[in-house]
């Protein structure tokens, strides 16, 4: 009996705790965790640019145009660009080439051309080597041509965003051949062209001239003396000659293919 009366009194005391949980307040809620954050969207890989060697095949580029990839331009437009235009020099192609010319070498191009001299000398052309940068802000292409056995190096400013890509000829310094060398000649023909238009434009060295009194013998002059005749000590000069202190102009552009 004690055994039982044992258990009953369990189960009473559990009916009982049973009741309390029925009649008191609800278990706390259970806290879910955060969901995961989306995934991350990878933005689309930008298209890949042709090579050289892939556009000089399908645009079918005269093979003495050479632009190595790592000095090619960076976009697509501006490689079509620079090699139809070096393949015009190439080919001797002058309809190809006025259109992606400036105004004044257009003009320049139409000159050579009546005068025989554009054929001339495109047909001695054997290689062309190009070089690419942007300089100050602008898209730059320099070539050397091999014409014989001498070097014509020249610069162009391009712009490839319009619907026919425009080419304008840089001036070209003096003996500029010799002097651009390392990784980016384009700078460097922009600083000796620099230091060229800086020199140009300082004035003249005033030559130190004796000074004479010519009072005394225009008073006792006996009319002998030739009229017009320039006076002892006067700088002597031909007619047109450039007097000491008179600006220098700045170089003239060459356009292209000039030496």
């Amino acid at each position: 009996m004690t055994h039982r009366k044992t258990i009953l009194t369990l189960a009473a005391a559990t009916c009982a705790s049973i009741m309390l949980v029925g009649c008191g307040e609800e278990p706390p809620a259970v806290v879910q965790a955060p969901p995961p954050p989306p995934p991350k969207v990878e933005p689309p890989a930008p298209p890949k640019v042709p090579s050289i060697s892939e556009l000089m095949a399908r645009l079918d580029i005269d093979p003495r145009v050479n632009l190595p990839e790592e000095r090619a331009p960076q976009t697509e437009e501006q490689r079509v660009a620079v090699l139809k235009f070096y393949d015009a020099f190439a080919r001797g192609n002058a309809d190809a080439l006025k259109p992606m010319l400036s105004a004044p070498d257009q003009f320049l191009l139409g000159e050579m051309v009546d005068a025989g001299t554009f054929a001339k000398s495109t047909a001695d052309i054997s290689r062309i080597d190009v070089r690419c940068a942007s300089e100050g802000g602008n898209t730059c292409a320099l070539a050397i041509f091999h014409v014989g056995d001498e070097f014509e190096p020249q610069l162009w400013v391009y712009d490839a965003t319009k619907s026919t890509p425009e080419f304008d000829a840089v001036a070209t310094p003096p003996a500029i051949m010799n002097k651009i060398s390392g990784d980016n000649p384009i700078a460097v023909w922009y600083e000796v062209l620099r230091l060229e238009l800086a020199k140009a434009d300082e004035p003249d060295e005033q030559p130190a001239l004796p000074k004479q009194d010519f009072t005394k013998e225009q008073d006792t002059s006996s009319g002998n003396s030739d009229e017009g005749s320039a006076p002892a000590g006067a700088p002597s000069g031909s007619p047109g000659k450039r007097m000491p202190g008179a600006p220098i102009k700045a170089p003239k552009p060459p356009g292209f293919g000039t030496k």
